[in-house]
């Protein structure tokens, strides 16, 4: 049976009406009651940063909620086990898509890469102009966090494969601002987490820095892991957002996933 990949924002995933914001609770069996009410990732920021707190604590609860019979929370459970990069969840999530007849992934790409975010790399995006990388910066992004041997040699790959840098474009972009950057260093001298990734965001370009903030949106339960949305806001109908999550390092902190989970 042939097997496909494709990668969709994932706020092209949820619907982004806006809902009022539900009572979160946390109590123990709440996990399969938080993903049926995460209908927006970026409107339903409660919501999302329950999921990513009580998570790692409840990951059999998320585990079992790929396998449930609504696709919508199926896919959900998909995203928040990606946010959480939670490695027991990561093999469960492997091994469902392995079993899968189709493979749709969303939501961020968490760290280490897998064989399957390779694949894919290679698949769409080695030798194919940069106009044609439909989705190509999270996963350029992930390359250079990931750091390791292989990660740089993919992404040094895609880099001579681009050639002239084309800002137009959003891997030629992607490309500039990780050759640019320190995407692997670590974070430290900030207890506000938000002000430490506004002034580190490597993938925020000097002329829109004016116009982006950024808030903690949470930490998950052990607090080795932050949540953090980003802000660019060049007015109506050019406005972006990405939630950011950071990983702790010793005293310091490291990106851990860079995803942008929607755009006007």
């Amino acid at each position: 049976m042939t097997r496909t990949t494709a990668t969709l924002l994932v706020s092209l995933m949820l619907v982004t009406t806006a809902f009022a914001s539900p009572c979160v609770t946390t109590r123990h069996g709440d996990i399969r009651k938080l993903l049926t009410s995460l209908q927006s990732i970026k409107d339903d920021r409660e919501v999302l940063a329950a999921l990513f707190k009580t998570g790692d604590e409840q990951i059999a609860e998320l585990i079992e909620a790929l396998h449930d019979p609504d696709v919508n929370v199926r896919l959900r459970a998909q995203i928040i086990i990606r946010y959480l990069g939670n490695e027991t969840a990561m093999k469960a999530l492997e091994d469902w898509y392995s079993k899968q007849a189709e493979v749709i992934t969303s939501g961020p790409i968490p760290l280490p890469l897998r064989e399957r975010d390779y694949e894919f790399i290679k698949d769409q995006y080695i030798n194919k102009p940069t106009a044609a990388w439909a989705g190509a910066d999270q996963y350029i992004y992930a390359l250079a966090l990931d750091g390791s041997r292989k990660a740089k040699a993919l992404l040094h790959k895609l880099k001579k494969g681009a050639g002239t840098i084309d800002d137009s474009t959003v891997g030629g972009r992607a490309i500039r601002l990780t050759t640019a950057g320190h995407a692997e260093r670590v974070l430290i001298g900030q207890r506000d987490l938000a002000t430490l990734v506004s002034k580190n965001a490597f993938f925020i370009t000097a002329k829109d820095r004016p116009f982006t903030s950024a808030k903690l949106l949470g930490l998950n339960g052990t607090k080795d892991k932050a949540l953090i949305e980003m802000y660019i806001n060049r007015g109506r109908l050019a406005e972006e957002w990405y939630h950011i999550v950071l990983s702790k390092r010793g005293r310091g902190w490291k990106f851990f996933s860079i995803t942008q989970v929607a755009v006007s």
